[in-house]
């Protein structure tokens, strides 16, 4: 993928170029999927450096049902700021798990889905690490079918100087 960039405001202003690219394996006859992607700024009117690098490995039975693990490296802003607006919206925040900042990070996560009536029953527990903050997440999500989950967590962030505690509920649905 290739991106042009207007930078204005307070910061780094003027007009820039970013290139990325991955690639995904998956086996999914063993319910295995390895991803990595880069991505940088290759050219900047100012004196703007970015770049990342992740890496994702899930194994996570077909169905479903089953053990799920999840582990996700990261280095540096591996995402485009349009990417991270098209995931958080206008009003992201601004943290070491918000996916900017250039930081080192590591999220892991665990889950096991049980078959509830029609749906999916996963109960989950995940972790993050990054620039020196940790982040524990425990929680279950339900689907009823493909086009319609509901999911609550609990959330603690411990900081270098606080820690933030938040009720997470999301539903989601496509038609």
């Amino acid at each position: 993928e290739a991106g042009a960039r207007w930078d204005g405001g307070d910061g780094e202003t003027g007009a820039g170029a970013e290139l990325g690219g991955g690639v995904e394996w998956a086996l999914p006859s063993h319910g295995l999927t390895v991803a990595a992607r880069g991505r940088a700024l290759v050219a900047h009117a100012g004196a703007a450096e970015e770049w990342g690098v992740s890496g994702s490995a899930r194994l996570s039975p077909a169905s479903g049902r089953g053990l799920s693990l999840a582990l996700s490296p990261r280095w540096g802003d591996s995402e485009s700021g349009l990417s991270r607006l098209w995931r958080e919206g206008v009003a992201g925040r601004a943290s070491p798990f918000d996916g900017g900042g250039g930081a080192a990070r590591l999220d892991a996560e665990l889950g096991y889905g049980f078959r509830e009536g029609a749906g999916l029953l996963t109960p989950s527990a995940g972790f993050g690490y990054g620039d020196g903050a940790r982040l524990w997440r425990v929680g279950t999500r339900f689907e009823l079918g493909p086009d319609l989950a509901f999911s609550v967590a609990t959330e603690r962030r411990d900081g270098a100087h606080d820690a933030e505690h938040a009720l997470r509920i999301d539903l989601r649905m496509r038609w």
